[in-house]
């Protein structure tokens, strides 16, 4: 069974079961007012005939329209009743109680139950029974509320029909422009309803994840087409050292050497960077750990042979992957070293009020104008002064560094300088009371160190 028809046969249903309690409900009320009714005529005929019994010692005794009994019980034996074959059995003994007009009640009488009103006469009683309505009493009120409720149940399977049918078409075009949509048609979006809100909402998402798709196909195109730029130059080199030393009828061998190397110096170089931003973009998963960034970084700095002026204060506690970390900084102060002409200083501190760990890398080179401070985060591009100093850099360390960061809820950016590049690195700040090892009584101290 399709949607459609399961939905409307279950409005049908349930629609069905509220239209039947309500028709019981009414019919239990329209009963109830119905045996008012005839209450009220019983008492009425009763009190006639006890009064005329009063007046006259041999009455007629007085029936109503509808088939009702009469009698006149003296001594608990029918004295007289109509219709005559009523006279067979009491139809009830009870009086009314002391200070009540009357006694009204339920007696049975051929096997039907009656409502029975009974006034007392001298020596006796008068008794009234009208026949008992049932719960469907008036036929025609019956037969109309039948009619509405078959017309009610119609109406709404006929209303959901064609709700589900429109929404189910929307559905369909949905499905239908989805199943055309390729890696190469990207650019397509799936039809927006205006109704129902709850379709018109699925489309507008989407159509936001077929542009999220779209886009990061257009980066995966652009990053495959810049990487094969980009290998393409050492691998032309290679090529080249190969053939000129081939050629050449007494090669230098140590040249020819000394030049593959270079060669292959840079394509490893790219191979790696590449191999980083590929793990980057799949999101691949990473150690976290609580990490003091001055002691990471004094660590790292400790490692390399180049003078790099430090200034680290303890306590810039933050939470991340230390090797990732530590590939920041290298490629920030590898950065930093190209372009500076005498000194390169890193800075560590926390930043309470910001609630951010910063680190700073700072060269005294000259510096990167502010219409490039965002272009030099694109992958592979260099400026200018970077291929100049470094003809085999690869355009991605800085890219690299700033996934990294922004992996780690941070920022990576390029800060003003009175002279040269700033860089300035913030993750989020972790409170030392939260890591019990590197909590303690004394406050943080700045240590200004310089490597030698």
């Amino acid at each position: 069974m399709t949607l459609r028809a399961r939905s409307t046969v279950i409005a049908a249903l349930l629609t069905t079961l509220v239209v039947a309690l309500g028709w019981i409900g009414l019919l239990a009320a329209l009963r109830e007012l119905r045996a008012d009714e005839v209450h009220d005529r019983a008492a009425s005929l009763a009190r006639q005939n006890a009064e005329t019994v009063r007046e006259d010692s041999t009455p007629t005794l007085t029936v109503g329209e509808d088939d009702g009994v009469v009698q006149l019980v003296i001594g608990g034996r029918v004295a007289s009743s109509e219709p005559k074959s009523a006279g067979l059995r009491p139809l009830a003994t009870a009086r009314p109680a002391p200070g009540a007009p009357h006694w009204d009640g339920i007696a049975t009488w051929n096997g039907q139950r009656m409502i029975t009103v009974g006034y007392a006469v001298p020596g006796g009683m008068v008794y009234v029974a009208q026949p008992e309505p049932g719960l469907f009493s008036d036929p025609p009120r019956v037969a109309l509320l039948g009619a509405a409720s078959l017309l009610c149940v119609g109406l709404v399977s006929l209303a959901t029909w064609v709700s589900m049918s429109r929404a189910l078409a929307s559905i369909e075009d949905i499905r239908l422009e989805l199943r055309e949509i390729t890696a190469t048609d990207l650019g397509r979006r799936v039809p927006e309803p205006h109704h129902p809100e709850e379709l018109r909402r699925l489309a507008k998402t989407v159509n936001a994840t077929l542009e999220r798709l779209e886009e990061a196909v257009g980066r995966q195109r652009r990053f495959a087409a810049d990487a094969s730029h980009e290998l393409r130059s050492p691998v032309t080199a290679l090529r080249t050292q190969l053939d000129l030393a081939l050629s050449d009828p007494e090669p230098d061998t140590e040249a020819t050497l000394e030049g593959l190397d270079h060669a292959i110096d840079r394509l490893q170089l790219l191979v790696d960077d590449l191999l980083a931003v590929i793990r980057l973009d799949a999101a691949a998963p990473h150690n976290r750990e609580r990490i003091d960034l001055g002691e990471l970084v004094r660590a790292e700095l400790d490692r390399r042979p180049d003078e790099i002026s430090r200034d680290l204060t303890a306590g810039a506690l933050v939470e991340g992957d230390p090797l990732q970390l530590a590939r920041v900084l290298t490629n920030l102060v590898d950065n930093a070293l190209r372009h500076a002409e005498h000194e390169v200083q890193v800075k560590v501190r926390p930043d309470s009020g910001s609630g951010h760990a910063v680190l700073e890398v700072i060269d005294d080179g000259g510096g990167i104008p502010e219409a490039d401070r965002e272009r030099v985060f694109q992958r592979f591009v260099r400026l200018k002064e970077g291929r100049e100093r470094d003809v085999s850099g690869s355009g991605l360390g800085l890219p690299i560094a700033r996934e990294i960061a922004e992996g780690h809820g941070g920022t990576l950016s390029v800060a003003d300088c009175e002279h040269g590049a700033r860089f300035v690195l913030r993750l989020p700040l972790l409170a030392l009371g939260e890591d019990p090892a590197l909590n303690s009584s004394e406050s943080p101290k700045p240590q200004h160190e310089v490597s030698q």
